[in-house]
């Protein structure tokens, strides 16, 4: 198979597209039988899929290296084009929603899909076109500002990914050093993200305006597709974690800082678990390559298949370097039914986490996309599609060996108290994007009072040494879902319930919880929310006890973790 490096990138001709979209509206319109209207469809399915392959080679290329200025100006190109045909697809689901054959559409390829695109249609209008290009345009100056941050650290210049490596060494002051340098690098940089974000709050909000939402929250859950659920169930659910995680969490933290043999546990302190240090994978990423694809072979068929093609064609960009955008990420070549894992290794145990994090998105893309369809059926919402990554974590715990030796029962321990006590800040995150677009005039000053704020009910042990940048509230923007996925982020928290839940039924009967995590990731985006956590046998996270039941649970397997490390 052609190799990803070695994939030819041609510009589209998005002109010739949307006239071909125009015709393809009117051939929907004009479909005589339902075989006919199937066929185009479906033909139109491929024509997307070839236009979205070169778009996401383009964006591949664009965030591995922000200061290209030629696949810079490809990423403009897309952004300055793509709203307008986004509109057109919304007019072809119009036409489909009128025809006379939906009903068999529906049969055949979901309600699901049916209701994805009556939502659409609230969303569709033309004067929203150049507040979409102008969103994009901000998102891509965003990433360009944080990919080429970098802050100067003991003689040597670091990004954001080297000075959170020196956070977790052994040495208190070279954290606290590290820590320093990596507040000050935010704070460098501070006027440009609160200048973009703060056009972006009025852009999203101007866009709602314009479609008559009463703010950008409500206009946000319908593009999300949370049709299941509403703001005044994410509010109770965020209450359930600050009543039963945030205690549990306050409590683990406790016995760290008691492990660690120090008077008062600092925000560099927490990435530290044990006094002699975390446990790191030894290996080069070619090694750790070739251990995962060992893993992935022998934890199932499916798996196996699914790594030895993304190995074949080097479908993964792993290692940070200069100008490259933080963070991780999976994404698709739609033509290909392949997807392509992006992340900025550090050679800390998050690379693990973020290979097998992606890996599990990346798993579900191969297999739905072979199994479906519709482009549209590949993937679901994100409540889901976070699932199929934080179970993958959990599924390879019995091959963790392979990566940390004599230090696997740390990195174990380490790996599920982390899953754990990132909930509190993903709803954190999520209450403030909600006090933000609720209060769109807000100054960036007001926006850090009310990310301190909520930092003391979601994280009362957090404490950042006194710096005033951190201490006053600037930590939030480091979260770059904030900037680029408004209100993407509670999404994980809902999803690691359903993964733990997942890990636990691992621990009694594998075989049984392999098979409901295969159905899930087969099933892609065919079913609702609800519908695809039932047919996964697992509990809704907004019902009943699940988030205590769930939690319970898994603190006692904490709890027994920590017992045989002692």
């Amino acid at each position: 198979m052609t190799k990803f490096s070695e994939m030819t990138y041609t510009r589209p001709d998005l002109p010739a597209y949307e006239a071909e979209l125009k015709a393809h509206i009117e051939r929907v319109k004009t479909a005589s039988s339902w075989e006919t209207l199937r066929t185009e469809w479906i033909a139109q399915d491929k024509r997307r899929r070839d236009l979205m392959n070169m778009r996401n080679i383009a964006h591949i290329r664009n965030t591995v290296n922000t200061q290209d200025s030629f696949y810079e100006g490809e990423m403009s190109y897309f952004n300055a084009n793509m709203p307008a045909i986004s509109l057109l697809e919304r007019r072809a689901e119009t036409a489909l929603l009128a025809s006379p054959y939906l009903e068999q559409f529906e049969k055949e390829f979901g309600s699901i899909l049916v209701k994805t695109m009556q939502s659409n249609q609230r969303l569709a209008d033309e004067r929203l076109i150049p507040l979409q290009v102008r969103e994009s345009e901000l998102a891509q100056k965003y990433s360009k500002v944080s990919a080429t941050a970098v802050a100067d650290f003991r003689g040597e210049r670091c990004n954001l990914y080297g000075l959170l490596k020196a956070m977790q060494s052994t040495d208190r002051e070279i954290r606290r050093e590290a820590f320093l340098a990596w507040a000050g690098l935010y704070e460098k940089i501070a006027p440009q993200l609160d200048e973009v974000y703060s056009e972006m709050i009025q852009v999203r909000s101007e866009m709602a305006k314009i479609l008559g939402f009463s703010n950008y929250t409500e206009m946000a859950y319908l593009t999300r597709r949370r049709f299941d659920y509403t703001a005044e169930d994410t509010a109770r659910f965020r209450q359930k974690v600050k009543e039963v995680i945030t205690p549990a969490c306050a409590r683990y933290f406790e016995k760290q800082r008691v492990r660690l043999g120090i008077e008062k546990l600092h925000w560099y302190d927490e990435s530290l678990e044990f006094p002699e240090g975390n446990a790191d994978p030894e290996g080069t990423k070619d090694e750790l390559l070739a251990k995962a694809l060992e893993m992935y072979k022998e934890l199932s068929p499916e798996t196996g298949e699914f790594f030895q093609y993304m190995m074949d064609g080097e479908l993964f960009d792993l290692e940070s370097k200069p100008g490259k955008r933080p963070g991780g990420y999976c994404t698709s070549l739609p033509a290909l039914h392949s997807p392509f894992i992006f992340a900025n290794f550090n050679g800390t145990a998050a690379d693990i986490g973020v290979l097998t994090h992606e890996a599990g998105h990346a798993f579900e893309n191969y297999t739905a996309s072979r199994r479906l369809t519709l482009i549209d059926q590949t993937h679901s919402t994100s409540e889901i599609n976070e699932i199929h990554s934080m179970a993958m974590e959990h599924f390879t715990y019995p091959w963790m060996e392979k990566f940390f030796d004599d230090k696997t029962s740390k990195y174990l321990f380490s790996h599920l108290w982390g899953a754990l006590n990132v909930l509190p800040y993903m709803c954190c995150v999520d209450e403030f994007q909600h006090r933000i677009y609720d209060n769109p005039a807000m100054t960036p000053d007001q926006w850090r009072g009310v990310w301190h704020e909520l930092e003391q009910e979601y994280m009362p042990w957090r404490d950042y040494d006194g710096n005033p940048f951190l201490a006053g509230g600037g930590f939030w923007m480091q979260k770059q879902h904030i900037f680029l996925f408004p209100f993407y982020y509670i999404e994980y928290a809902l999803a690691q319930i359903c993964a733990f839940q997942l890990y636990l039924r691992m621990t009694e009967d594998r075989e049984r919880a392999w098979a409901d995590y295969l159905r899930l990731c087969q099933a892609g985006g065919s079913l609702g929310y609800f519908e695809l956590l039932e047919l996964a046998n697992l509990e809704n996270p907004f019902r009943g006890n699940t988030v205590a039941d769930t939690i319970n649970a898994v603190t006692k397997a904490l709890d027994k973790m920590e017992q045989a490390l002692k």
